[in-house]
């Protein structure tokens, strides 16, 4: 997956994989003990595509409330019109009311809803890889160079290919 990101006037493409369609929680939420050198290569992948998920999630949430105060709004000033009559104006509850019982309204607020509690699911997953996170960076200060195995290298571990990096800077 390609997301471009504009920071003052820099466009910056960044790549990267999603996860599988399927992805096992209980695998990635738990710290291998036996592997504990893949787990410390791999994991800041994990909360990466983690952060990216919750970002869309977060998108969502936004966009499905816009929707809502954009429809409430419109819905408003329809129902302030019907109620209307010639000598008096319809007051603020009842205008209100006509709002809420708008299956539109309702419509879009289950959707604001569910998408929240789909954030909710994302940043519950975040948090607790966060938390597997704090706990592999302790367990990184027990690791001496030379305790990588060279052998991981091309293997997948948590679903990702370790390999060596091109540097960065030269």
């Amino acid at each position: 997956m390609i997301k471009q990101v504009t920071v003052k006037d820099r466009t910056y493409v960044l790549k990267y994989k999603d996860f599988d369609e399927e992805v096992e929680l209980d695998d990635i939420l738990k710290i291998d003990y036996s592997n504990i050198i893949g787990e410390l290569l791999t994991f800041p992948i994990i909360m990466n595509r983690l952060g990216l998920l919750l970002a869309d999630a977060e998108e969502a949430v936004a966009e499905a409330k816009l929707n809502l105060k954009v429809y409430e709004a419109k819905s408003k000033e329809m129902h302030r019109l019907e109620l209307a009559d010639d000598k008096k104006k319809p007051s603020v509850d009842e205008v209100a009311s006509a709002v809420l019982q708008d299956p539109k309204f309702i419509a879009l607020s289950k959707v604001l809803y569910k998408k929240e509690k789909m954030r909710d699911y994302v940043k519950s997953v975040y948090w607790s890889a966060n938390d597997k996170s704090s706990k592999l960076d302790k367990l990184s200060l027990q690791i001496n160079n030379g305790d990588v195995d060279e052998s991981l290298i091309g293997k997948k571990i948590n679903g990702i290919e370790v390999r060596k990096r091109k540097n960065l800077i030269e």
